[in-house]
């Protein structure tokens, strides 16, 4: 965490750098550049020295723009020497002292919000980072997936679950590409607050991403538990499955799911396909995501996509045209992708649903 912050940072301090000749005067803009030259070549002590003469004697007025610029790069030379704590006072003084700019309040927020976290102050992360939101939508600017990362990773430190899970789920969809970190982390969260099958999901990308992962297979059986009852009843279900006997739909849809427990997702696809060649099974909703979700696990992706694209001309929920959209997208199928994610967002506005 204390390298993604400092990555961050440095990113934030050139970018700041980039702006300060159209908003400062010359003589701003040298100083800081030489105060930038001192921190990008580790000389903190001159870095110290000229950052302490220009708050007492050049910009002592904190209410003006130039001092809230010198209180950030105050709080920036803190931080990236892990001094977090002494960070904190100048980010504050630079966001709340009232100098600062619309377009660095953001940066500003964000840096703010970090520094709160790595001095486990999370109670402090939530508002700062809600401000962030709020400001983002009234001025049309870019919310990174990062401000849900960080209000999720807030949120759970207090233990606060559903708000952590929501914003990580919204920081995984914002995600130009999947973060097996951020998508283990909405798993542990779902687990905790039961969201179960919006998790499947979730264990189903973690496991295309890496489907040699141990912990990955581990998860998924713990989505298809079955008690103690059930696994010893299986093995007479097996049993009459093997010998052509089985006839029942709930037991086919218990042999499959046990499978699955079993890390034998080809077993699965067989007898789900056997049940839907003989109409033992209809070609429901629920019936073809366990299917899909079984070629998934196989490692057939292309086929796990087809079974999607059947289902979601039988359903008006918005979740299962979104999961066809992630896997499309994480599959380069760019054009299923979009057209999914716009129907994911057609059955939102418009929350209708056949019947099967």
């Amino acid at each position: 965490k204390k390298i993604l912050f400092i990555t961050i940072l440095l990113f934030s301090i050139i970018e700041v750098e980039g702006q300060q000749s159209d908003t400062v005067s010359k003589y701003t803009a040298d100083y800081m550049e030489r105060v930038y030259g001192f921190i990008e070549d580790e000389n903190y002590e001159k870095a110290q020295k000229e950052l302490d003469i220009a708050l007492d004697k050049y910009f002592r007025n904190e209410g003006t723009y130039e001092r809230a610029l010198f209180n950030q790069l105050y709080g920036q030379f803190h931080a990236l020497q892990s001094q977090f704590m002494d960070a904190v006072p100048y980010y504050e003084a630079a966001l709340f002292n009232g100098g600062i700019a619309k377009k660095n309040q953001f940066e500003v927020r964000f840096q703010l919000a970090q520094t709160y976290f790595m001095v486990a102050r999370y109670e402090d992360v939530v508002p700062v980072l809600l401000e962030f939101i709020t400001l983002s939508e009234r001025y049309a600017y870019p919310l990174p997936a990062q401000i849900h990362l960080l209000l999720a990773y807030s949120y759970g430190r207090q233990d606060l679950y559903a708000e952590a899970y929501k914003q990580i789920d919204i920081a995984n969809n914002k995600s130009s590409k999947p973060q097996k970190e951020w998508l283990e982390y909405q798993f542990a969260l779902g687990m905790k607050i039961a969201k179960y099958e919006e998790i499947e999901d979730v264990a189903l990308r973690l496991l295309y991403l890496d489907p040699y992962k141990k912990k990955y297979w581990d998860q998924i059986s713990g989505l298809y538990y079955l008690d103690e009852k059930e696994v010893k009843s299986l093995s007479s279900i097996e049993l009459a499955y093997e010998n052509n006997t089985l006839k029942k739909k709930e037991d086919f849809l218990m042999l499959s799911k046990y499978y699955l427990y079993q890390k034998a997702p080809i077993k699965s696809v067989e007898v789900l396909e056997y049940a839907l060649d003989k109409n033992i099974i209809i070609d429901n909703e629920e019936n073809l995501k366990l299917l899909s979700s079984a070629y998934f696990y196989s490692r057939d992706i292309a086929k796990g996509i087809d079974i999607l694209k059947k289902a979601e001309k039988l359903s008006d929920d918005a979740d299962l045209s979104f999961r066809l959209g992630t896997y499309a997208f994480d599959n380069d199928n760019y054009k299923l992708a979009i057209k999914s994610f716009k129907l994911s967002l057609i059955h939102i506005s418009e929350p209708t649903r056949r019947t099967p």
